[in-house]
């Protein structure tokens, strides 16, 4: 079934925190990108085929594009050339963070390994349905990035051809779309197919963020659940109470390891998108203002949608990470340690001591990654429509 991690949960049959990944998962196998074992006989046709997909859309797109604008630059019409260009800058982005991404994807299975670790305290206090609606949440998510950039790519093909031109006109060699009939098609089948994978290949490395995300906060919080239960039960003793209190401390570690395995990836990521979001949003504002149609501006409006998802569910979700950090710290000091024993006070204070460092996400060492950056950079496409007006380009590209 499609849907089948996105139910709810039933008693007996929950979701680890590893199958939020299930989808992303299955949508990288498909492009070539979760080879199978080196036994598997297919594995060097898999690994070629991985390889021709990642090298059309995600090396030679950023130079069809910019090739064609001077070979080619004479046949674009305004809201042609803008919708090209605003996914040119962006498809640059694209082959910095695949360049970021493919090198990390061991880090996605040791993610997993330290999920299963953290699972296993959770499902035994009865903590499954949490992990299991968690991971409904970020199989979700996925389905909602599938349809909106999905939808981007419907539709940016669909307005081209129903005006005779093709969806992003990068260049292809080899075929003039405008010498006949048959040869539009062919650029145009062309274009849609690895423009499409191109789109898809976004979505994949700007919705892992928000999954990765929202397991974190999910882990955290059942942490401060169990903190808040220490030392409740009357009729454990001081060994187990003793023992318990080190389990929280072990499972925040595994937590701190978690976040470490993706914050190199989610660093670089966000980093590569906050430089190029205010330039593309204002593109995209301009042949939105002054040169879409019906279907192009429905294709455009899209397309900001999606600009704005790359960064902004990750920047927000990141701040929720901050303030669930500062609650555990209250959640270890407010617990019941006043009349416990000296070692339980000691190590108490050894885990309070190493939770008074949040979890915080710095974009390429640089811009921390909060709701304040995001909203800096996007703020960044009111000075490219400035820019268009005042020194008349909108005009001489009438």
């Amino acid at each position: 079934m499609i849907f089948e991690y996105m139910r709810p949960p039933s008693f007996g049959d929950l979701f680890p925190s590893r199958y939020a990944f299930k989808y992303l998962e299955r949508g990288m196998r498909y492009v070539g990108w979760m080879p199978p074992s080196r036994n598997n006989p297919n594995y060097w046709i898999y690994c070629a085929y991985g390889v021709i997909v990642t090298t059309l859309c995600g090396a030679y797109l950023p130079f069809g594009f910019f090739i064609s604008y001077f070979v080619d630059f004479g046949s674009f019409t305004p809201g042609d050339f803008l919708t090209s260009i605003q996914v040119a800058f962006n498809s640059v982005c694209l082959a910095v963070k695949i360049a970021i991404v493919l090198p990390n994807l061991w880090r996605f299975k040791k993610a997993k390994t330290l999920l299963d670790i953290l699972d296993k305290p959770c499902f035994q206090e009865g903590a499954g349905d949490e992990i299991h609606r968690c991971v409904a949440r970020c199989n979700f998510v996925y389905m909602v990035y599938q349809v909106a950039y999905s939808s981007y790519s419907a539709l940016t093909c669909l307005s081209s051809v129903l005006f005779g031109s093709t969806p992003w006109g990068f260049y292809i060699p080899f075929v003039d779309y405008r010498s006949s009939n048959s040869r539009f098609w062919v650029a145009a089948s062309i274009e849609i197919i690895v423009g499409s994978v191109a789109v898809t290949l976004d979505q994949f490395v700007d919705v892992y963020p928000v999954i990765f995300g929202i397991i974190l906060r999910t882990h955290i919080q059942l942490l401060i659940k169990r903190v808040e239960r220490l030392r409740k039960n009357s009729s454990q003793s001081d060994n187990e109470n003793y023992e318990e209190l080190v389990n929280c401390i072990k499972d925040h570690k595994n937590i701190l390891e978690f976040a470490e395995v993706f914050r190199p990836l989610v660093s670089g990521t966000i980093f590569a998108q906050f430089l190029a979001i205010g330039l593309c949003l204002g593109l995209s504002a301009v042949n939105l203002l002054f040169f879409s149609t019906i279907w192009t501006g429905l294709a455009t409006s899209v397309f900001i949608i999606v600009l704005m998802i790359e960064t902004f569910p990750f920047c927000y979700i990141s701040e929720l990470i901050e303030r669930d950090c500062i609650e555990l710290t209250h959640a270890i000091f407010h617990s019941d340690w006043v009349s416990a024993s000296k070692r339980y006070k000691a190590t108490l204070v050894f885990f309070l001591h190493q939770t008074q460092q949040t979890i915080a996400f710095i974009a390429g060492g640089i811009f921390p990654i909060c709701m304040r950056t995001n909203i800096e950079m996007a703020k960044l496409a009111f000075t490219v429509v400035t820019v268009f007006k005042q020194m008349n380009i909108v005009e001489k590209l009438t």
